[in-house]
C-alpha cells in the first residue's frame, strides 16, 4: 500500500510540473484529479477535474470521476448535477461503459438525496421530464445544458457575475431547465442578491415541486431575508418531502 501511494505522489508531482508549461492539458488535469482521488483526497481532485472539463467539455470520464469526487466530499447535489451532464457527451462519443459508470453513480447520488434513482440504463428523471412538458426540442435543451454548464464552471471558480449571466442564457434557450434555475439561485446567493435569488427559487420549485433540496434552498434564502414564518414553512415542506422520499411514497 505504501509503495502504491508513494508511485501516486510521485505521479501528482509530476502532473503539477507538467501542467506548470501546459495548463490547458484537460489530460493532465484528469490524470492529477484522478491520482488524488485515488489516494482518498476527493476535496483536492474537484478542482482539477472541473478543470479537466473547462478545457474538454466533452470529456466523459471527467465527469464520472468529478461526480464521485463531489459525492465524496459531501457534496450530493452538485455530484448529481454533473453526473447528470456527463451522460450526454459520453452517448455522443459512443462510450457506453462511462456512461454505465456514470448511472451508477448517478443512482447513488439520487438515493442519497432522497431522490427517485436512475434507472439501470435510463435516462435521468427530471430531464427527461422537462423535455417532455416544457416543449423545447432536444437540440435547444442540449445547447441550454452546453451553456449551463460554461456558467457552472465560472460559478465553481466564484466568478459569480459571468456565472449568473450564463446561466440566464441558458434560460432563454430553454426556459424549464431546472439546472440553470437552481444554479441562477445559488449563484445570486452567493453574490449578496437576495431578491433575485428567491425569484430564481421560487421558478425553481415551481419546475421541481416536490425536490427537497429546491424548498431547503428557499428556506435558507427566506431565513436570510428575514422572513422567518416562510423560512419554516420551506423547511418543514422539504423535511416531509424527504421522509416520504425515503419511505418510497408517491406524490
Amino acid at each position: 500500500m505504501a509503495v502504491r501511494e508513494d508511485a501516486l505522489e510521485a505521479r501528482i508531482e509530476r502532473m503539477r510540473e507538467f501542467l506548470d508549461r501546459d495548463p490547458e492539458d484537460a489530460t493532465l488535469w484528469f490524470t492529477l484529479g484522478r491520482s488524488l482521488l485515488e489516494l482518498g483526497r476527493p476535496d483536492q481532485a474537484v478542482v482539477p477535474l472541473r478543470r479537466a472539463i473547462q478545457q474538454n467539455d466533452g470529456y466523459g470520464a471527467a465527469y464520472r470521476d468529478l461526480g464521485r469526487a463531489l459525492m465524496d466530499s459531501g457534496e450530493l447535489e452538485e455530484a448529481a448535477e454533473v453526473l447528470a451532464a456527463g451522460i450526454e457527451p459520453c452517448e455522443r462519443a459512443g462510450d457506453l461503459q462511462t456512461v454505465r459508470e456514470i448511472e451508477s453513480f448517478l443512482r447513488r447520488a439520487q438515493r442519497a438525496l432522497g431522490r427517485e434513482p436512475l434507472p439501470a440504463g435510463g435516462k435521468p428523471k427530471a430531464r427527461s421530464e422537462v423535455l417532455a412538458s416544457s416543449g423545447s426540442s432536444p437540440e435547444a435543451t442540449a445547447r441550454a445544458r452546453k451553456i449551463y454548464r460554461e456558467g457552472f464552471d465560472h460559478f465553481a471558480n466564484d466568478r459569480f457575475d459571468l456565472a449568473i449571466e450564463l446561466f440566464q442564457r441558458a434560460i432563454e434557450v430553454d426556459e424549464q431547465l431546472a439546472i440553470a434555475w437552481n444554479g441562477l439561485s445559488l449563484a445570486h446567493r452567493q453574490g449578496g442578491a437576495l431578491d433575485e435569488a428567491i425569484e430564481a427559487g421560487r421558478r425553481l420549485i415551481e419546475l421541481e415541486p416536490d425536490d427537497p433540496l429546491s424548498h431547503t434552498n428557499l428556506s435558507i434564502l427566506y431565513q436570510r431575508k428575514g422572513m422567518i414564518p416562510e423560512a419554516e414553512d420551506e423547511k418543514a415542506l422539504a423535511m416531509q418531502l424527504l421522509m416520504r422520499a425515503q419511505r418510497g411514497e408517491g406524490t
